[in-house]
């Protein structure tokens, strides 16, 4: 196992994984992949901070979002948004 920076290269499989993560957990289908496809396109995303764990033959099995310098939002719709990003474990 090897922990290492995400690089664009594994945007796909990062995004991939997270689909399959979420798919109908919370309602049918999911929309978290694209939140986090969308968020690193964010000029608040820190990109040295977003990591990725592959096994031996390389295949990505977790992956961490990278924080963002910008401060919470205010409004409770956007601070429960918020919440529900910064960080995606898979197994």
């Amino acid at each position: 196992m090897i922990i290492r920076l995400e690089t664009p290269a594994d945007y796909r499989a990062v995004e991939e994984l997270t689909r399959e993560a979420f798919w109908n957990v919370y309602r049918p289908g999911c929309t978290e992949h694209f939140v986090l496809h969308r968020y690193r396109s964010n000029p608040d995303f820190l990109p040295e901070l977003s990591l990725v764990m592959a096994n031996d033959d390389g295949r990505i099995i977790i992956a961490s979002a990278a924080p963002t310098t910008a401060p919470p939002p205010t409004t409770p719709t956007a601070r429960a948004s918020h919440l529900a990003t910064p960080t995606i474990h898979f197994r």
